[in-house]
């Protein structure tokens, strides 16, 4: 009996298919189908009902995830406690734009440098896509606009972003305060509408009694060129502008009223294998400490 055949059950069991679970693993599914055939016959029982379109768990395959989750959670604190801290294998880290944006790509030469034997997979995207692939084990952590309130994950507060109005220079918004009232003329390009960013604009909108016309884009960067391109201003996180408002290719406009700071979590699944993402976590806060809260990021540890 080995790890990887107790680790190749527990997915099967827990996510439903040999084919997810060797997703998972980043192997194939007749090497799953091998491994859990060899545990079966080491412990002379049927671990799953085949019969159907999705795979069961037997009595007995009942009676050992319990097992196996015991033996899973004695490898991550054996691994934690003696290991050397290092990362092996395929990493599947899943981002939101404005995380990639503002500080995940020095933290992953980081991550890079310090975990030679590991191979990190990335994951760029809106948070509720991100949510969904975390749900379905498909990465292994997330850096999102969060928290998730669902029983299945592990949260732990990030930092806040703070949002901003931004624009060209060209349009010769700067140097004064915004009313309400000449927010309600503009164009503002923003997160796209099934994003909790977006839903929050709408809310401060409301708030301030305007509804100026809303242009989503599903691309943090893509926004970013258009309001440098002087086509409308952008409702976008500070941390995602650092470069551009240093060069002067973007100004933050000063408005009578905040925009509301994007939260950001770590979330990861539960689980008796949780050495990865909680290794990842503590590596994290441990950069962005490094790093120091700013006008950009607000820590929140």
């Amino acid at each position: 009996m080995t790890f990887d055949q107790i680790k190749s059950f527990y997915l099967v069991a827990v996510l439903g298919t040999f084919a997810k679970a060797a997703e998972q693993l980043n192997t194939t599914q007749p090497t799953i189908s091998a491994r859990i055939a060899a545990l079966e016959d080491r412990l002379g029982v049927s671990l799953f009902d085949r019969s159907g379109h999705r795979v069961a768990l037997t009595p007995q395959g009942r009676s050992f995830l319990r097992s196996a989750e015991k033996l899973l959670e004695i490898q991550a604190k054996a691994l934690k406690r003696y290991g050397k801290g290092e990362l092996r294998g395929i990493v599947r880290i899943g981002a939101s734009d404005t995380m990639a944006v503002v500080w995940i790509p020095p933290f992953l030469a980081a991550l890079r440098a310090a975990n030679p034997d590991a191979e990190f997979e990335l994951h760029i995207g809106p948070s509720y896509r991100l949510r969904d692939e975390l749900l379905a084990r498909q990465i292994d952590i997330g850096f999102i606009v969060g928290p998730i309130s669902n029983p299945q994950m592990i949260n732990h507060l990030l930092c806040d972003c703070p949002m901003v109005f931004a624009a060209a220079p060209s349009l010769g918004l700067h140097g004064r305060k915004l009313t309400p009232a000449e927010i309600d003329r503009m164009d503002i390009f923003t997160f796209e509408r099934m994003t909790r960013p977006h839903q929050d604009l709408l809310r401060d909108l409301r708030k301030a009694d305007i509804a100026p016309r809303l242009n989503p884009i599903n691309s943090l960067q893509t926004t970013i060129l258009m309001v440098r391109k002087g086509l409308g201003i952008g409702a976008v996180p500070l941390g995602s502008i650092e470069e551009e408002v240093a060069t002067g290719s973007l100004v933050v406009l000063d408005t009578e009223f905040k925009l509301t700071d994007v939260r950001f979590t770590v979330c990861y699944p539960q689980g008796p294998d949780t050495h990865v993402p909680e290794t990842l976590t503590e590596r994290a806060i441990e950069f962005l400490k490094a790093r120091g809260s700013s006008d950009s990021i607000k820590l929140l540890y």
